[in-house]
């Protein structure tokens, strides 16, 4: 995550502050998906929109979840920076789909698990979704933007404050 107004010198000698998380964000995210998805198969088959259109419903939103990953990754690597959150951040990255969420890659998660689950029609794994939203937000998001803050300072608290941390 980078910003093209970037006070930070990276060859400075401050000791880097590191991320600790639990897992990789995926896995975090994941793991709540993945268990709606076994509640739906052997025990609640409730459904959220049937037919044809919970099908388009949901194409469009993984779809559009599916371009925002997209997007994110490449204006991060246009700007010298990486996806992996483990990694050393050198540029607040405020451009692209971070001028409106700061975090493009984790709404894109949430989009394409709530896309398939109206997709197939099954309302556990959207309830599953949320628990996976609240995961990410408390073992990964929190983390990430205290590491921000002390590695940006009022660069970054400025850019949380008028952006959003989701959509």
């Amino acid at each position: 995550m980078a910003n093209d107004n970037n006070d930070h010198d990276p060859g400075d000698n401050r000791n880097k502050s590191e991320l600790k998380l639990p897992a990789l964000p995926p896995v975090i995210f994941g793991t709540p998906v993945f268990i709606g998805a076994l509640i739906h198969v052997f025990i609640w088959r409730g459904g959220v929109i049937d037919g044809m259109t919970g099908v388009v419903i949901g194409a469009i939103l993984a779809t559009v979840g599916v371009f925002m990953i997209y997007w994110a990754q490449r204006t991060m690597v246009a700007h010298g920076e990486h996806p992996e959150p483990g990694q050393p951040t050198n540029t607040l990255i405020t451009t692209g789909p971070f001028k409106r969420t700061r975090n493009p890659i984790y709404s894109g998660f949430l989009l394409i698990a709530a896309g398939l689950a109206i997709s197939i029609n099954a309302m556990a794994i959207l309830i599953s979704v949320f628990f996976g939203v609240a995961a990410l937000t408390a073992l990964v998001i929190r983390r990430e933007e205290a590491y921000l803050e002390r590695e940006f300072g009022e660069i970054y608290t400025k850019w949380e404050n008028r952006t959003g941390r989701w959509l």
